[in-house]
């Protein structure tokens, strides 16, 4: 994944220490078969992050998320394979509204998602937006590399998806991207929104909170010196 802040491969995404760790043997999964495959290899990952420290453990693709229940089962620390788990409790937070999904392909992202990250559609009602019809997102799906030129872009055409959204579902009540390149602008979108955005990065924080806080990390950090790893 890219080296671009807001990205999970970028030291400047967190405000607090983190292992980075690549699963041996692994390779990018195009369908559930294929993420059901590389089960032991991130089982075995797992367990290596939890030896090494790690307080709560996450993956850096979508389809990961089909794994949860047995990746956070294996170990005794957090598991966060996806920000789709946090949808129960974004529903709830704005009134059992329903949610909007923001996704890079929408065909990628169903109900077998939804299962696995605790719910199903019939729990919750949820509106699909994807960037992958846009050239912008494609151009840095495959480059992994953003000018401010390509920024701008992305920008504009997430703006567009999240107004169609807005738009098909006037009710919409909060937005949970799925995909984990979005974040790479989503700040400069989430401001502007009518409604809250939610990411993987803002479950992750969640899910380090109950450690510690990420405000409190960050600046504990700052003080001593200390570096993202």
């Amino acid at each position: 994944m890219a080296d671009v802040p807001g990205c999970m491969a970028s030291a400047e995404t967190f405000g607090y220490p983190v292992i980075r760790h690549v699963v041996a043997g692994s390779r990018t999964p195009r369908t559930q078969a294929e993420a059901e495959e590389m089960l032991p290899l991130y089982v075995a990952a797992a367990h290596e992050l939890e030896d090494r420290g790690a307080t709560v453990i996450t993956a850096n693709c979508g389809l990961i998320a089909l794994l949860q229940d047995e990746l956070s089962a294996a170990v005794t620390v957090p598991v966060v394979t996806s920000s789709l788990a946090l949808v129960p409790a974004v529903a709830k937070l704005v009134g059992n509204r329903p949610v909007g999904v923001l996704t890079f392909f929408t065909d990628a992202v169903g109900e077998r998602n939804f299962r696995a990250s605790g719910w199903s559609s019939d729990d919750h009602p949820v509106v699909l937006g994807g960037v992958g019809e846009h050239r912008s997102w494609l151009e840095f799906l495959q480059t992994k590399e953003l000018t401010p030129e390509l920024r701008e872009r992305m920008r504009r055409d997430l703006s567009s998806v999240v107004d169609d959204m807005l738009a098909r579902e006037p009710s919409l009540g909060a937005i949970v991207c799925e995909c984990t390149m979005l974040p790479a602008v989503l700040d400069d979108v989430r401001a502007s929104s009518s409604v809250p955005i939610f990411d993987i990065l803002t479950a992750l924080d969640w899910a380090v909170s109950g450690f510690e806080r990420p405000a409190a990390a960050a600046s504990r950090l700052t003080v001593s010196g200390g570096r993202v790893r």
